[in-house]
Formats: C-alpha cells, structure tokens, sequence
C-alpha cells in the first residue's frame, strides 16, 4: 500500500471538518436548552402574597406594585434567579434571564388561585 495521494487526504480533510462542524453543531444545541422557570411559589413568598398590589409586565420585566416595600425580602427573591432588581418606592422591577412572560402569566395565576 503506497503513500495517500492528495486527493485521497483532500478528502480525509473534508469528512474530518465536516464531523467536528457536526459536533460543534450538536454541542450549542444542547447549550440551548432552557432552564427551568423559577417557582412562581417563591417568588410571591419572597414578595410576600398579600403585599402585593398589582402586578404588570412591562418592556420584558416583571413589574410588582407593592404595599409595603419594607415587608419584600430582596435578597429571596434574587435567589429565585430574578436579576436587574430595581426598587422604586413601593415598585419593584425585575427579570429572569428567560421567559419572563411565562413567568409573569405564573405569577398572576398563582397570585389569584
């Protein structure tokens, strides 16, 4: 059996590339895959059920009407995955990194059941 010839490792060349494009391929799809949503139960414990006044959604954050900011433990609530936590008198406005109208729609549903 002789030396390979050029286009003999061309091709090598190419089955190669293409199975670890095949790879990198398989790898970011399984990166995709989204986490859990955070429990709507927690939330509106760290909140507190009956503090709360109303709750909106607005520009891809949640937006929680408070009666007493005082009675909200922030700190519960960022360890429910909530980030960009911004409290505004009695308001408090927050996101997840996603899904945030699902959690939103959980949170209503939650809060009125």
């Amino acid at each position: 059996m002789g030396a390979l010839t050029q286009t003999q490792l061309l091709i090598i060349a190419i089955i190669v590339f293409i199975l670890i494009l095949i790879l990198i391929l398989i790898l970011r799809k399984q990166k995709r895959k989204t986490p859990d949503l955070p429990d709507t139960k927690n939330i509106l414990q760290a909140i507190g059920k009956d503090n709360i006044q109303a709750i909106d959604y607005t520009r891809h954050k949640i937006v929680v009407k408070t009666y007493d900011i005082k009675k909200c433990n922030l700190n519960a609530l960022k360890e429910t995955g909530a980030v960009g936590i911004n409290v505004v008198g009695p308001t408090i406005k927050f996101y997840y990194p996603t899904d945030n109208e699902k959690v939103y729609q959980s949170l209503k549903l939650e809060r009125n059941g």
